[in-house]
């Protein structure tokens, strides 16, 4: 039997260390190489992947609770009249979070199309629309107080949820420019 000639071999690449700098590779030069598959214009993805895990763990956490909290204030609040006609009073703080939490696990389904190929940008906006359509009918429903009611509450949260991402990404932003 004859031996393989070098020609022969097949070289496997060797996976990276996720706990390591991106930028540190092999050579040295601090720069991606041209098989790298993530851009080096982006402050974020320039750091080890633990941190971009903990930077998206700590946006989600905040994200969250700029929904909740101004939900919460507002239905724990006695407004006078013309207001209290808009936003109802609901003294159960623990129940209104639950609501919220449990109607938005529709964002969890996307971790299902990984399996499958799908198109990003409208499976994202379906599935925002699906999470904002659920938190509306799950206060209408707990509050029983009406889709109007139930969808200015929702829009209040979903305002403030925004204002965290928009401040989010403003800050990634100036980062990268300097």
């Amino acid at each position: 039997m004859p031996s393989p000639s070098a020609s022969d071999s097949v070289s496997m690449p060797t996976p990276s260390d996720p706990f390591s700098h991106p930028t540190s590779n092999a050579t040295g030069s601090g720069q991606w190489n041209a098989s790298s598959l993530l851009p080096t214009s982006n402050l974020l993805s320039e750091q080890p992947i633990i941190l971009q895990y903990v930077f998206f763990l700590v946006l989600c956490a905040l994200e969250t609770v700029s929904f909740h909290l101004p939900i919460r204030t507002l239905l724990s609040l006695r407004l006078p009249r013309p207001l209290s006609y808009l936003i109802p009073h609901y003294p159960h703080p623990a129940v209104i979070s639950t609501a919220l939490l449990v109607s938005s696990f529709t964002k969890l389904f996307p971790l299902l199309l990984l399996i499958w190929k799908y198109d990003l940008p409208s499976s994202a906006s379906a599935v925002s629309w699906a999470v904002i359509i659920n938190n509306v009918a799950a206060l209408e429903i707990l509050l029983e107080c009406g889709v109007i009611r139930a969808a200015i509450l929702a829009a209040v949260g979903a305002v403030c949820r925004a204002g965290i991402g928009w401040v989010s990404f403003e800050t990634n932003r100036v980062q990268d420019c300097s």
